[in-house]
């Protein structure tokens, strides 16, 4: 049987958050204009989506009406009226995360082939169905995983699931993706290998405490990968 990798998409494979993250500028910035304070601004988005995403999950469509929630906050707490259409620019201006380019992260092009070679791959990402798909279709990697799964929320129970599906052994299992707190620390939690390759710009929402670093490969781009197989093929 051949080793398996669960691999994560936003942020692993390709760019994702620094697209919120230029909305989110956008924002800040056309507040500023209107006399609310950009940090503030930028402040309340963050605050919007924590409350919201236990409730409606992730996805495009959500964020954008983050956005809008955020304004309509602002205007409530300094008393100021919601005006239509600076609602309905702050609604476009989230649209832009609907169909984002496509840039991979470093190494990944070169070393998906290889490990389809030697390995199963399992992609297992989260947010819009539709949206996912659609990177995914655009970005030509669909090949190369044996199963493809978006979900509402990832977890160790989703990767128990995984497992038990696919007749995984833990021993023979790795997650790879870069955030803490959906990838590292429920692999661990199940008790297969993790593999971490943080981005600079991983969402604040998915940062956590590694719950066992000595138990965690840290690598610096996804194109490592086939250097840390090769020398443990070796061992």
């Amino acid at each position: 049987m051949k080793p398996t990798l669960i691999i994560d998409a936003d942020d692993t494979l390709w760019e994702t958050e620094i697209y919120y993250e230029q909305c989110i500028a956008d924002f800040g910035e056309l507040m500023g204009s209107l006399g609310f304070d950009r940090q503030e601004a930028e402040s309340t988005v963050d605050e919007v989506e924590r409350e919201r995403v236990p409730l409606v999950g992730y996805g495009p469509h959500e964020f954008s009406r983050n956005l809008v929630l955020a304004y309509e906050r602002l205007c409530e707490r300094y008393g100021h009226p919601v005006k239509k259409d600076v609602a309905s620019a702050v609604r476009e201006m989230g649209q832009v995360v609907l169909d984002p380019p496509i840039v991979f992260l470093d190494g990944v092009t070169e070393a998906l082939p290889w490990l389809s070679e030697r390995f199963r791959l399992i992609l297992l990402t989260k947010g819009d169905q539709e949206v996912q798909e659609g990177k995914l279709e655009r970005s030509g990697l669909a090949r190369y995983f044996e199963g493809v799964y978006v979900v509402h929320e990832k977890g160790a129970e989703m990767l128990r699931k995984l497992m038990a599906d696919y007749g995984l052994q833990p021993e023979m299992t790795w997650a790879v993706g870069n955030s803490p707190r959906s990838d590292i620390n429920p692999a661990l939690e199940v008790g297969i290998g993790a593999v971490h390759i943080p981005h600079s710009n991983t969402w604040s929402f998915e940062q956590q405490e590694i719950a066992d670093p000595e138990r965690v490969v840290v690598l610096k781009s996804f194109g490592e990968l086939q250097k840390l197989f090769n020398e443990m093929g070796k061992e």
